[in-house]
């Protein structure tokens, strides 16, 4: 239960952790929810066909934290290396072949797991394996034969299904690829919160997988598109404009574009993505040390301030939690870390987050902003409450980072859970609230009642209460600054475990 007394400690980036052996037990998932976790990620890319781990997974989930948020990652047109024998050591200076054909690869050839890159790669092009860690460049086609023979001109180890990416982005990859499309039916049978989609490339793929979605029964889930490739950061807005949020997978892309560039782009993304209320996840290798060691690295600590301090709304954990021998910890540490950035996040003006065309919802959402700057100044001690049914007010409130917490009070159960990767809110399920036959003031007195009954707030504080409108929901909010005990008179109040029903 998130008491007043806690609540003012809880930071308010969000820790996205990746699932996997090192974590996926009922007692894991309890503990990592208790150090911080917002939101479990599940990787879909070594799913079997028929998906049983997956759904054990997932249903364990629901039982022992059913009020988390679960994000599934789908593969996309991920491309690798086939079996190769063992692990072979390329040297610089060596010639090596890459057939469209299986084979067994060895020290001298492998095959390749994207059919048709001997027309879409051409003489010149680099190759990059194993996290670029290997740099081949094309030298000369054979398309008798079916390969390309490369130069090696980083030499180092590669070993079956190793990660290949090729930065001149010129691809022909089919996205969804059919793996994504039989995962999909999976992810739409569950009905997970968010499902992130890999090396998207234009908006056009993020429609398809949208219909997908809608079709199969699951338009609930909200898209989160991951930004792997050169392709997408050149068509980064339109795909922004048909996501429901975004993650800066930094793994491929630090790949695939020179190292240098990547903290620019991942700061760009990040304030057009709160320019848009959409939330927004920087991942890959946070705290990637910790898959062995016990404490981050300096560099490590830096990575994960500087994300917090650029205003993401969630940074992610992958290796250091799936296979990691220190998940718990990872998860201590970030959570930390987070607490100390959020100390000195600066304070921009609100127009700077204004979105170019703003709707009624982003004018309550800058004014509950303002009128908490005002409370702040005034030595105020206070929350926010915002009732809501959808999230879009809230998500709006919470993109200008306002100074208190944001109580966000809904009966609807997958609101309440998509709302813990947003910013600053920390959702409340009241199945009980009827918004469409209370009036403003009973539904007002009924959340406020339980949130105090609860221990989430004191009678003698403050709270900025947005509600919708009766006349019109969708374009009316009522907003007001209250005294809980004033909208409290003459109510009895009984002391209550707070313990929501996500049945």
């Amino acid at each position: 239960m998130k008491s007043f007394e806690i609540l003012e400690k809880l930071v308010k980036s969000k820790i996205v952790t990746t699932l996997g052996p090192a974590s996926s037990s009922e007692e894991m998932l309890l503990k990592l929810r208790d150090q911080g976790v917002d939101v479990f990620r599940i990787n879909m890319s070594h799913a079997s066909k028929g998906g049983k781990e997956v759904k054990q997974l997932f249903n364990r989930i629901r039982k022992v934290t059913p009020e988390l948020a679960i994000l599934m990652d789908i593969q996309g047109p991920k491309i690798r290396i086939g079996e190769i024998e063992g692990v072979v050591i390329l040297k610089h200076g060596d010639t090596f072949r890459l057939f469209e054909k299986t084979i067994v690869g060895n020290k001298e050839q492998a095959s390749i797991s994207y059919k048709g890159f001997l027309t879409d790669i051409q003489i010149g092009n680099f190759i990059f394996i194993n996290d670029g860690l290997v740099r081949l460049k094309v030298i000369s086609k054979n398309m008798d034969e079916g390969y390309l023979q490369t130069e090696v001109i980083a030499g180092g180890p590669i070993s079956s299904r190793k990660g290949v990416n090729i930065p001149s982005g010129a691809l022909s990859t089919k996205n969804p690829t059919d793996k994504d499309i039989h995962d999909l039916k999976l992810i739409a049978s569950l009905i997970p919160e968010y499902l992130a989609a890999s090396f998207i490339a234009n908006a056009s793929e993020v429609k398809t997988i949208r219909a997908m979605l809608d079709n199969a029964g699951a338009p609930s889930v909200k898209i989160i598109s991951k930004i792997e490739r050169p392709i997408a950061l050149d068509n980064f807005d339109e795909i922004l404009a048909v996501s429901d949020g975004i993650m800066v997978a930094r793994g491929d892309l630090g790949v695939e574009i020179p190292a240098e560039e990547v903290p620019i782009r991942q700061k760009e993304m990040i304030m057009k993505c709160n320019r848009a209320s959409k939330p927004v996840i920087v991942a890959t290798q946070m705290l990637e040390s910790m898959i062995n060691n016990p404490v981050p690295t300096r560099a490590e600590v830096n990575d994960v301030f500087n994300a917090v301090y650029d205003r993401s709304d969630a940074v992610m954990l992958s290796g250091e939690t799936s296979v990691g021998k220190f998940p718990l910890e990872a998860v201590k540490y970030m959570d930390k870390i987070i607490c100390k950035a959020e100390k000195y996040i600066p304070i921009i003006n609100p127009n700077v987050v204004d979105s170019e065309d703003p709707e009624m919802y982003e004018a309550v959402g800058h004014a509950v902003y303002l009128l908490a700057e005002n409370f702040k100044d005034m030595n105020y001690r206070g929350k926010i409450v915002m009732f809501t049914g959808g999230g879009k007010s809230t998500r709006k409130a919470a993109k200008y980072r306002p100074a208190f917490p944001i109580l966000a009070i809904t009966n609807k159960k997958t609101t309440a859970r998509q709302l813990n990767l947003i910013w600053g809110v920390h959702p409340y399920l009241i199945k009980d609230l009827k918004f469409d036959e209370w009036s403003s003031e009973e539904i007002m007195q009924n959340g406020i009642k339980a949130l105090v009954e609860y221990g989430i707030l004191e009678l003698r504080e403050h709270v900025i209460c947005t509600i919708p409108s009766r006349i019109s929901p969708v374009r009316c909010s009522i907003m007001g600054l209250y005294y809980v005990e004033d909208i409290l008179r003459d109510i009895e109040i009984e002391t209550k475990e707070y313990i929501p029903d996500f049945k």
